[in-house]
C-alpha cells in the first residue's frame, strides 16, 4: 500500500476492508486445509482399524489353532495311557483267570479224591 501512488492510497476503512477479505480468504483456505486433513485422518482411522481387525484376526486363528493342536495332542496321550493301562488289565485279568482256573480245577480234583476215600 505504501507503493501505490497518492491517488490511490485507500482510507483507513478501506484498508481495514481489504485486510478483513484477505484474512477471510486465509481463514477459508485453512480451513479447507483442515477438513481436507480430518478427512484424511479419518480415512487413516478405517484403514487401521481395519488392518487391525485383520491382524486380530489372523492372530486369533492361529491361537485357535494351536489350542486345537495342543489339545489333540493331550487328547492322543490320554488315549494312549488308556490304552496301556487297558493292556494291563486284560493281561492282569487273564492271569487272575489262569489262576482261578487253577484253583478252580484243584478243587475239583480235591473234591473226587476225598469221595475216592469214602
Amino acid at each position: 500500500m505504501a507503493d501505490q501512488p497518492p491517488e490511490l492510497e485507500l482510507s483507513p476503512l478501506d484498508q481495514i476492508r481489504q485486510t478483513e477479505a484477505e484474512v477471510t480468504r486465509k481463514i477459508a483456505a485453512t480451513r479447507k486445509v483442515a477438513e481436507q486433513l480430518i478427512e484424511d485422518a479419518h480415512k487413516q482411522a478405517a484403514i487401521l482399524k481395519r488392518e487391525a481387525r485383520e491382524s486380530g484376526t489372523r492372530e486369533g486363528q492361529v491361537r485357535y489353532k494351536a489350542l486345537i493342536s495342543k489339545t489333540e495332542e493331550e487328547a492322543q496321550a490320554l488315549i494312549a495311557e488308556a490304552q496301556s493301562q487297558a493292556k494291563k488289565l486284560r493281561r492282569h485279568g487273564k492271569e487272575r483267570m489262569q489262576i482261578g482256573v487253577n484253583r478252580g480245577a484243584n478243587f475239583v480234583i480235591n473234591l473226587a479224591e476225598d469221595t475216592k476215600d469214602i
